[in-house]
This record gives structure tokens, C-alpha cells and sequence, in this order.
């Protein structure tokens, strides 16, 4: 895991990696999550920092008889509604507690991966790079992009879920909008063959 503030004034991004032991590791399975703060929320950092954990921490104290779908959609509507009503103390709720957020599971021969907003997902397999979440992201005007999904932006969320099987040899990167929005998929691609 690595995370830098890069060119801006502070840093936004939350990552979490949790590895359990035992039988945990074989009900539950290894969770990776990324987050960043949307800049124009002032809660932006801060809901990141509680996205992260908290998905790391409430995951794994759901029922081990639920589904990791289950499990995960119930964890990520709970944290949403809690996010949202952190931002009712702002005028506009938009600029309170919002982040984006992308979930892997890895569970037995399965990837779970949860998405909501333009961090992104690659998975480099056989030397091929294929980017696995979708941006939920609007152009307007000048070619001004802005998050159309997002965690803590309204009292209810869309989160994108997808189920795929794991190889041998598989790689998978999470990055926000820091990373992807300067080095292309070309660039990351080249990083992967080295």
C-alpha cells in the first residue's frame, strides 16, 4: 500500500488491507479497500479514513452464514446512511462527507469487488491489463467532470458489485483518481511487465 499527497495541499485517500488468520481467513476471506475524499467536501478526508476502516472492521463482524454480497451491501448502505448524515451539519450535504470507494473480497476461487465512484480497479492477468470498475463520474461544460455516484452524497447509494474468478498469477491495482488521472493505462500496463 502506498499513498502520497502528490501535487495537492493535503491528502484524501484512505487504503486497508486485512489479512485474517484462522478460520476467519476461510469464512470471510481477505478484504483490500481504497477511498478518496471528493476535494470539495469538507469532510472529504475524514470520510475516506472512516470508509476504509470502518468497511475493514464491520465486514468482518457480519453473520458467517451471509453471503459476501450480503454482508458487504448491508456494511456499505449502513456506512452511506452514516456518511450522509455526518454532511447534514453542512448547507449543502454535498460538500459534508463524501468519498468514493472501491472493496475487494477475496474469498476462496472468488473476487468480489464493490464500487462506487472514480476510484478504479485493474486486474493484470497473462499480459493484459483490463480495468474492472466503471467511473461513475458526469461531464458538464467545459469538459468538467463530476462524480455522478458517491458514498455520503445522498441518503441512499448504488454500489456496483461483480463476482469473477480468480487465476493463478493474477495482479489487481487500486488507484484513485491521483494516480490514473496522470499515468495512463499503457503506463501501468509497462510497470506490470517489468
Amino acid at each position: 500500500q502506498y499513498s502520497d499527497k502528490g501535487v495537492k495541499t493535503a491528502n484524501e485517500d484512505a487504503i486497508g488491507i486485512r489479512i485474517p488468520s484462522g478460520l476467519m481467513l476461510t469464512t470471510k476471506g481477505v478484504v483490500a479497500a481504497i477511498s478518496d475524499g471528493v476535494s470539495t467536501a469538507e469532510g472529504g478526508a475524514a470520510a475516506s479514513a472512516i470508509s476504509v476502516s470502518n468497511f475493514l472492521a464491520d465486514y468482518y463482524s457480519t453473520p458467517d452464514l451471509w453471503s459476501v454480497q450480503k454482508s458487504s451491501t448491508q456494511v456499505l448502505t449502513a456506512l452511506n446512511r452514516w456518511l450522509y448524515g455526518l454532511g447534514q451539519d453542512y448547507r449543502d450535504a454535498r460538500r459534508g462527507y463524501v468519498c468514493t470507494l472501491s472493496a475487494l473480497v477475496f474469498k476462496s476461487r472468488h473476487l468480489h469487488l464493490f464500487h462506487v465512484g472514480d476510484s478504479r480497479v485493474y486486474r493484470y492477468r497473462n499480459g493484459s491489463l483490463d480495468k474492472l470498475s466503471h467511473d461513475h463520474t458526469s461531464i458538464v461544460g467545459n469538459n468538467q467532470r463530476y462524480l455522478a455516484r458517491a458514498l455520503g452524497l445522498d441518503v441512499n447509494v448504488e454500489v456496483d458489485y461483480r463476482m469473477l474468478t480468480l487465476e493463478e498469477g493474477d495482479l489487481y491495482l487500486l488507484t484513485t483518481d491521483g494516480v490514473h488521472d496522470v499515468v495512463t493505462d499503457f503506463e501501468i500496463k509497462k510497470k506490470f511487465e517489468r
